[in-house]
């Protein structure tokens, strides 16, 4: 999925964070967006998915121009198309792994058994084979964030939109997610990933500094 920002202008209070920004990430590319606190890196993140909108400017995705935000379009464009992957890991906490998962394919037309199996098999490929059946809350940072990968495994979409996802994780858990972001974009997953983590994004096939 290919992503272009052209001559974007985005402000809050009266403040212009992004001025005549431009940005094209190319189909099955990894990018990481790093830069000091309220630089821009998350506003960019939030046009990408569509969170928020713009003043001035286009944006386009495989050379279509999307739909601005809160329109049937968009969001039939983020349910078919957009994965996000947060710091808070945007789970259910008091619900079980299975059912979290399941919310991915709510909209898809899967089967109960079928939903079982995939499941079943994202879990084996993020390392949690056998956790249908757990709450949530009860795993750790790390763990919370593999099933927020799990979900973005199973959703459909060939975005992956990242804000900080390792950011509350150690460095074990933080390298083997990122090891799971790399494994999702082998296989042509489009990814945008901001950090503070200069470590980590020295491993980023290319990033952005944004000043």
């Amino acid at each position: 999925m290919k992503l272009e920002l052209n001559h974007i202008t985005k402000s809050f209070s009266g403040k212009k964070i992004l001025r005549n920004f431009n940005l094209t990430v190319q189909s099955g590319e990894f990018v990481g967006i790093v830069g000091k606190s309220g630089s821009g890196k998350s506003t960019i993140l939030n046009l990408l998915g569509l969170f928020d909108d713009y003043e001035q400017g286009e944006y386009f995705i495989d050379g279509k121009k999307v739909p601005r935000i809160n329109t049937k379009a968009a969001t039939k464009l983020i349910r078919e198309k957009i994965n996000y992957l947060f710091q808070n890991f945007a789970l259910v906490n008091d619900l079980t792994v299975g059912k979290n998962l399941g919310l991915a394919l709510k909209y898809t037309e899967t089967s109960k058994k079928e939903a079982a199996d995939k499941i079943a098999l994202v879990l084996r490929q993020v390392g949690l084979a056998n956790h249908e059946k757990d709450i949530v809350a009860t795993l750790s940072g790390g763990g919370q964030q593999r099933i927020a990968i799990a979900r973005a495994m199973l959703k459909p979409g060939d975005l992956l939109l990242a804000d900080e996802p390792t950011a509350a994780l150690d460095k074990e858990n933080r390298d083997l997610v990122f090891a799971l972001l790399m494994e999702l974009n082998k296989k042509h997953k489009t990814i945008v990933l901001v950090t503070h983590d200069l470590e980590l994004a020295s491993k980023i096939p290319r990033t952005i500094q944004i000043n």
